[in-house]
């Protein structure tokens, strides 16, 4: 009897001792399989928001339902859509794009981000909330507005294109999602993309903005970021 009892506990404490074995094993396996967070280096932003009220959120719901045929706030970045603002100076844009609604109702226009002349970052509203910037690219596209372009005229900075390069970086090492870059005058031949979606039929404004030159630019800069372009 006593023999069995010895025995017993003998195999009761090698069980304990491989289960806590197996344990910290386990535990160890997903400390290793945790991801730590991303670092990711971004250029100075100044946050300059417009309206981002319960009325903005209303309105994004009520344009994605209507040409996305779904009800959405956020976005899931998979393309940087740069423009230029037609105007020259930061803070009419601004102004413009702070509230919620256009005449007719519908949510305004607004892009995520803003570059004044001297290359100046101002966030406008979150990255991945739904702006109204760019016809049938609105639910997976991140705007950059530069002001500028009034009549048609190439005439972006240097210090714009270097802050939209490094603001590039930034999105693209933040959002791995985000593979291609393209001007806004580029929109037809970034249907080839598979990302182009619209459920209103006719719905299209010709864009020439931000124009070939800048655009050039950037893809030369932006070569090696495995980033997608399309022809300038």
């Amino acid at each position: 009897m006593k023999l069995f009892i010895m025995t017993l506990l003998l195999c009761c404490s090698i069980f304990l001792f491989n289960e806590t074995v197996v344990s910290g094993n386990a535990h160890a396996a997903t400390q290793t399989a945790a991801i730590p967070p991303r670092t990711v280096t971004a250029p100075v932003i100044i946050d300059k928001p417009v309206r981002l009220t319960e009325l903005r959120e209303q309105l994004m719901r009520e344009y994605s339902v209507k040409h996305y045929d779904e009800a959405m706030t956020e976005i899931v970045p998979r393309v940087v859509i740069v423009h230029w603002t037609a105007s020259g100076e930061a803070a009419g844009v601004h102004q413009y794009f702070y509230r919620e609604a256009r005449a007719d109702g519908t949510l305004n226009v607004c892009s995520q981000f803003l570059v004044d002349r001297d290359g100046t970052i101002f966030r406008l509203t979150p990255e991945t909330m739904l702006d109204r910037h760019a016809i049938g690219y609105n639910w997976c596209a991140i705007g950059i507005e530069n002001v500028g372009g009034v009549n048609d005229a190439e005439d972006l900075t240097e210090a714009q294109l270097h802050a939209n390069l490094a603001l590039i970086h930034y999105l693209k090492e933040k959002y791995p999602t985000i593979q291609y870059v393209w001007g806004h005058y580029q929109q037809i031949a970034a249907k080839q993309s598979g990302l182009y979606k619209e459920h209103v039929p006719g719905y299209f404004n010709p864009k020439v903005d931000p124009g070939p030159k800048f655009m050039q630019a950037l893809h030369k800069k932006l070569k090696a970021s495995g980033l997608k372009f399309f022809k300038p």
